[in-house]
């Protein structure tokens, strides 16, 4: 095929100029000549052919000309608006908690009935009980006759649900019929206990009525301490396994739940590790320690007191001596535990001491004298006349004036700053004790504030009476667990005897001190909601606990993007400082599609990434002024973010707080720079912080200049069906029934009653701004369509396939037409399709929330323009492509600018377009592919590649390489620059030393790493037989479960498999951890050049292995009002600079550029250490704020006739027999 040149043949009709810069052209692309002034005007002219086509397919100069005219910039106070939003949503929260509390009110003023076992049983008695259930959708009921040994009788259904997808709840079918109740697994669902608490907790007419007023309430729901849960409208069940309807849970693990039942709560934990407890009893315990330590939330504090010989705290970073239970100190105390081994003797007069003294947070440490010492200082007369002295079973306790003041005077909300628990308790976890040591009971606990807790361990332990006195004098409770399948059962003793003081406290609790959970992904919706619930009791006996649940949805469009900036945001925190919600949180593993395990416990300061340290403030002088440079300088830095999150969390505005930060899009592909000023405002009644982060130069927004005359609407403005609103944003509430009605036909039907009435309807109140400000982008944009038709032809000339243009609104008016000898599907030989998808249809429906929008208003006043990696057009011709290839699939790229009006944001426009223009157009200014001795690349602002003229150049093997699955050869486009080859290596650091980049270091706190596996190659032919035992064992073990449900053989207790607590179970395949790079972002407006596009004025010769194989000359020049930089590597003569075996990459590579894992502050494997400073880190006191109320249980009541002990019983084998299954289940697969 011949070599494609431009063509040079000039007409006279061409004026002298364009033929002087032909002829440039037509040297450059021979490969004779490539100069300074060439390439800067490649770059010049290049950026007005991009400026040309860019204005004629997108008319934005026409879009900015009709803003102007019906709006105008102006200039708003970010603390003024965000206590606007604070507003609204404190009103919306009260409402929300509102309702929870009348649903106590109305469970709290219903009679418990007193109904025999017999009657709820009998399908013939009046008190027969029948409930809807969540899993089979009606009120059939499999009962037993004569106990469980007559057979069963199937009691027909009267109801069924009649399910209908729901609009107020994102689709899902929903009934209003009658609430749905669900009964976890293991719990005999006809259990009389069970039965009438059902029955009593049936207030389905108030539930009703709240929907029926309320169109956007979300799900009411009660958990009764038995275990069931009631929840309003019904809507399918959503299984752990839907195919052999597995069912793991149970909503008394829930946090609403635990929080509303025990109050926050300091725990200390001690772990009995002496030589008996061996074996199976060490890992009972340990899975004991487990299930103990998945009912304690972000707002309860821990440690664990492993005991033998000596007593030592497996955490002694804290000065509180607890920890606050986040999920990384769970796990990393959890971890800390494999390490120890059980020998010797357990030294109770030790532990008990020194738990008493952690609890309490007394000075110092107990001193214990042997009673050698003690005879021989008595009779010597040396012992210290002001001391107690306790004598023990084997140890003197010595207790100084001091020390016996703080303990009478014991009180942390005396001693601390207000941030621990509310409630003390120790848990011992032991297979039996010597003895009861009264004493040390009588001395630390004379007045029972501290609830103590004993777990006997082992199917032969037998010293009961010991760990049983000390439970039942000191107002806890013993349990005896003999095996593993009793652990979770056992441990919900507890929660119902912390419950206690709730419910004796009942009159303590109001409409205002709500119990406010952190974010959760719901069972029912799978969306993410808090919770807001109240402790409900009957009679000073707690039942359970009433909540309704609120969408962290609907809170984030309250505080809605348009109403600030275009680069800045709102955030909401919870009181530890959590964010709920925030244009950073990434809460699914884009890897794997699961849900993260930190989705709803990232800081803020790790969502709110910050800048390197030294700039991460507002200025660097201001930090070297706070923080003089010196060896604990980072450490003073820190302490600086620790304030502003403080200031944040508390909402303090004394002082704007300021700080750079790295704003991440594509999925921290880019980061952004900019500079953040702080603002917060308390939710009130809840422990929530709304924030806003405004970026500098910000604070301008869009504003209509008159008033809309609702009545003046023009209806036509509507006819072009070629527009989107937001799919998930609610503009106005709809009815429960208005599913088919599309997002855009919705609001087309508004908008009529608006022009109708003048008013706006009352289902649009409550999003005012957002619809006002909707309609008028609908109205500034309705000539859109008109303003494209005229010139369509030339933009199909220039292959532009789409025109669109996006507002903060959510509005996006588009324009497509199909382009000739391409197609949008081809038909595979299997008969399949592939299809084209939509560049706003389909892939950007989200205006604001796209990473185009963002990266746009980012990059002001520049046509930013990319490579489409996500979809491609078919060729219907078989001609090359512009490399000279014959490939079936071609590229499209694309771009897009930020429009502004008096630099407010009017929002973005942008096109789809053949990169094949984009390849034609570098041909004609002289970056042909087939000139090696001149390469041009187009690199955009974060260095990465564009365009390039090397001749392997594949679309094809392009799209492979966007495959994350792909492990096949990567394409230089879309490639970093600096890492393709030697040259582009060398190349990009001397773009960095003249100023085109810079560098910067990002931290991804919230990523996740693939477990490294130890692979084994003999075992394969092993694993294949294993995996199939498994998934055999896996399906015997549904059968079992389901012979035992329907035999009544399984006890009422929680889920089994949760025994398990999953959250400690590690990962075979992702985990939590913290990974870094090095980001080089483009400096536009700043170089070392000057005027010209020489970067070195002579032969560079970059390669080490072989110097003289290579030499080179490097050309660079920014194309003016877009994100591209032009570079041009001109090879020498006899050069072979791209022979990557004569002149390789730089090992190791000399920018360090690629997310790398830094550190694993959450995996639960013993690897995970690090220094001292870095284990010590996540016990560093977290800034937040306390919950809203605290019952204490320090009063004195009698609690002798209350039950405190529950014995081992023997399991039925069916149980034992689950359990052993369940156990292959869970950690079999882990291993193939």
């Amino acid at each position: 095929m011949p070599r494609p040149t431009l063509n040079c043949k000039i007409s006279l009709l061409i004026p002298l100029g364009w033929i002087l810069f032909l002829f440039v052209l037509c040297r450059d692309v021979d490969g004779a000549t490539v100069t300074a002034e060439g390439v800067s005007k490649w770059a010049e002219d290049l950026s007005g052919n991009i400026q040309k086509i860019f204005e004629e397919a997108t008319k934005w100069h026409e879009i900015h000309k009709v803003y102007s005219v019906v709006a105008d910039a102006e200039i708003f106070d970010p603390r003024t608006e965000l206590k606007s939003i604070k507003n609204q949503i404190e009103e919306y929260l009260k409402e929300r908690s509102k309702i929870a509390w009348d649903a106590k009110v109305s469970l709290e003023s219903k009679e418990l009935k007193n109904l025999s076992d017999v009657e709820v049983n009998d399908p013939d008695s009046k008190n027969f009980v029948r409930f809807m259930s969540a899993k089979t959708q009606s009120d059939a009921a499999l009962v037993y006759k004569d106990g469980h040994f007559a057979g069963t009788s199937f009691v027909n259904g009267t109801r069924v649900f009649n399910l209908q997808p729901n609009v107020n709840f994102y689709g899902i079918p929903t009934s209003s019929e009658a609430s749905a109740v669900h009964v976890p697994t293991p719990v005999y669902n006809r259990n009389p206990y069970l039965l009438t608490r059902i029955e009593w907790s049936d207030i389905d007419q108030l539930y009703r009525r709240n929907r029926e007023r309320i169109k956007d309430l979300s799900f009411q729901k009660f958990c009764s301490e038995s275990g069931f849960m009631r929840y309003f409208p019904a809507a399918p069940w959503m299984w752990d396994n839907k195919a052999i309807e597995l069912d793991l849970f149970d909503c008394r693990s829930s946090e609403w739940f635990i929080d509303a039942a025990t109050m926050s709560k300091n725990v200390l934990i001690m772990l009995d590790l002496s030589g008996s407890m061996l074996g199976q009893r060490f890992e009972i315990a340990k899975q004991t320690i487990e299930a103990i330590l998945d009912t304690l939330s972000d707002n309860d504090f821990f440690n664990i007191m492993p005991f033998s010989k000596n007593a030592n705290l497996l955490d002694e970073c804290s000065e509180e001596g607890l920890l606050q239970a986040t999920m990384r100190n769970k796990k990393l105390l959890r971890t800390r535990l494999a390490n120890y081994t059980s020998e010797g003797k357990a030294e109770y007069e030790k532990a008990l001491p020194m738990a008493f003294t952690t609890l309490l947070n007394l000075p110092g440490k107990p001193i214990l004298k042997t009673k050698d010492e003690y005879a021989e200082e008595k009779e010597q007369g040396t012992l210290d006349t002001r001391f107690k002295y306790v004598e023990l079973m084997d140890w003197v306790l010595v207790i100084t004036p001091e020390y016996e003041k703080a303990i009478k005077n014991s009180s942390r909300e005396r001693t601390r700053d207000t941030q621990m628990g509310c409630n003390d308790v120790i848990m011992l976890i032991t297979d039996g004790a010597p003895g009861y040591y009264k004493e040390i009971f009588e001395i630390y606990n004379h007045e029972k504030k501290i609830r103590f807790f004993s777990f006997l361990i082992g199917e032969e332990a037998i010293d009961f009476d010991q760990v049983k006195w000390m439970a039942c004098t000191n107002r806890g409770f013993m349990v005896h667990i003999g095996n593993m399948a009793d652990v979770q059962e056992k441990v919900q003793h507890y929660v119902k005897v912390m419950s206690r003081a709730v419910s004796r406290q009942s009159h303590a609790i109001q409409k205002e001190t709500a119990i406010w959970g952190s974010v959760a992904r719901e069972r029912m919706s799978k969306q993410y909601v808090i919770s807001v619930g109240y402790p409900v009791t009957n009679e000073d006996t707690f039942m359970g606990v009433s909540a309704v649940s609120v969408p962290v949805g609907e809170l984030h469009q309250m505080a809605h993007p348009s109403l600030v900036g275009g680069r800045s945001y709102f955030f909401m925190l919870d009181n530890n400082g959590y964010a709920m919600f925030h244009p950073q949180l990434r809460t699914i593993d884009e890897k794997s599609g699961e849900i993260k395990p930190t989705y709803n416990n990232m800081d803020f300061l790790q969502v709110e990434t910050q800048q390197p340290l030294s700039n991460m403030l507002w200025t660097k002088l201001e930090a070297t002024t706070s923080c003089p440079l010196s060896s604990n300088y980072d450490e003073c830095i820190r302490m600086i973010l620790n304030e502003i999150q403080s200031a944040v969390i508390n909402c303090d505005n004394t002082n704007t707080k300021k700080m750079n930060v790295l704003f991440a899009i594509e999925n921290m592909k880019r980061v952004y720079e900019q500079k953040n000023s702080y603002h917060a405002e308390c939710i009130e009644n809840t422990h929530f912080t709304i924030g806003s982060a405004i970026a500098e130069g910000d604070q301008v927004r869009l504003n209509r200049r008159k008033h809309l005359d609702l009545t003046q609407i023009d209806l036509t403005w509507l006819e072009d069906k070629n527009w989107r609103i937001h799919p998930q944003w609610r503009y106005c509430l709809l009815n429960d029934s208005d599913t088919d009605l599309g997002p855009e036909q919705a609001f087309t039907t508004y908008v009529r009653q608006m022009k109708s009435s003048g008013e706006l309807p009352t289902l649009c109140k409550p999003r005012e701004k957002l619809v006002k400000r909707l309609l008028l982008d609908i109205q500034a944009t309705s000539s859109f369509r008109s303003l494209l038709d005229l010139g369509w032809k030339s933009n199909k000339k220039n292959g532009v396939h789409i025109s669109f243009f996006a507002t903060p609104s959510g509005l996006i008016r588009f324009h497509n037409e199909s382009l000739e000898d391409f197609s949008e599907y081809v038909e595979e030989d299997n008969g399949t399709h592939r299809v084209y998808k939509h560049y706003v249809l389909e892939l950007n429906r989200n205006s604001i929330e796209d990473d185009y929008f963002k990266r746009a208003v980012r990059m002001k006043d520049r046509i930013v323009v990319d490579i489409n990696p996500q979809t491609k057009l078919w060729k219907l011709t078989e001609n090359p492509n512009p490399y000279g290839n014959y490939e079936n699939e071609t590229l499209l790229a694309v771009a897009y600018r930020a429009i502004f009006v008096n630099e407010a944001l009017v929002g973005v426009a942008g096109i789809e377009f053949l990169y094949d223009s984009l390849v034609e157009l570098m041909k004609k200014f002289g970056c042909s592919p087939k000139d090696e001795s001149a390469r041009c690349f187009l690199l955009d602002e974060h260095a990465y590649v564009v365009y390039s003229s090397q001749p392997d150049i594949s679309y094809s093997e392009y799209l492979a390489s966007q495959d994350k699955k792909s492990t096949g050869k990567s394409s230089a486009l879309g490639g970093f620059f600096g890492h393709l080859n030697r040259v582009t290596e060398w190349t990009m650091e001397l773009l960095i030393k003249k100023g085109f980049y810079h560098e910067t270091t990002f931290v991804d706190y919230q990523a996740m790493c693939d477990v490294e596996k130890t692979v084994v190659a003999a075992a394969s032919n092993i694993m294949k037989p294993l995996k199939q035992l498994s998934q055999f064992v896996f399906w015997l073990f549904f059968q079992l479960f389901t012979f035992a449900s329907e035999f009544s053989l399984l006890p009422r207790s929680n889920s089994i498999a949760e025994g398990y607590t999953p959250t400690f179970q590690s990962s075979d395949v992702r985990y939590p951890c913290q990974k870094q790079t090095k980001f080089y972002i483009a400096n536009p407006d700043k170089s070392k050049l000057g005027s010209s596009a020489l970067l070195e004025d002579h032969m560079e010769r970059l390669c080490t292995k072989n110097p003289l194989m290579c030499a080179v000359k490097v050309y660079a020049s920014w194309v003016e009002k877009t994100n591209l930089l032009l570079v041009v590597v001109k090879q020498g003569p006899n050069s072979n600079c791209y022979d990557e075996t004569q002149c390789p990459l730089s090992d190791p590579p000399v920018l360090q550029f690629g997310l790398r894992k830094s550190a694993d502050p959450l995996a639960a494997t013993p690897s995970t250490g690090g220094s001292d400073a870095d284990v010590c880190l996540g016990a560093i006191p977290r800034k937040r704020k306390n919950v809203i109320q605290c019952l204490r249980d320090d009063y004195l009541t009698d609690e002798s006739e209350l039950p405190c002990s529950r014995q081992h019983r023997h399991l039925p084998y069916s149980t034992l027999l689950i359990f052993v299954v369940t156990s292959v289940v869970l950690f079999i697969p882990g291993y193939l």
